[in-house]
C-alpha cells in the first residue's frame, strides 16, 4: 500500500506501508468523529479530517506520524492521500 501526504505548501515523499491510521471528523458538525484505520484491499473511501495524529506503519513498525490540523483523505486501490490544511512533524 501506498501513502502520500500533500500540504498547501509541500509535498512529502510516498511511503510503502501497510496500515494508516487517521483521525476523521463528522461530515456534517466538522468535529472529531472517531480515529479509523486502513489496511491493504480497503474499498475506495474519502474522509473528512479531524485535527490529531496521522499514523504509517510498516510491519508493525510506526514509520511515520505527525499532527494534521484538518484536510481530507482518500483511499483507492491501495493508495491512501491526505491532502492536509497543516501538518507539524
Amino acid at each position: 500500500m501506498r501513502f502520500t501526504l500533500f500540504t498547501p505548501h509541500r509535498q512529502f515523499p510516498s511511503l510503502e506501508c501497510d496500515s494508516v491510521k487517521l483521525n476523521i471528523s463528522d461530515s456534517v458538525s466538522g468535529k472529531f468523529s472517531g480515529s479509523y484505520g486502513i489496511r491493504k484491499g480497503h474499498a475506495k473511501a474519502v474522509f473528512s479530517l479531524a485535527e490529531g495524529k496521522i499514523t504509517v506503519s510498516l510491519k508493525g513498525e510506526e514509520i511515520f506520524s505527525a499532527k494534521c490540523q484538518g484536510g481530507f483523505a482518500t483511499v483507492e486501490n491501495d493508495e491512501v492521500r491526505v491532502t492536509a490544511d497543516g501538518i507539524k512533524e
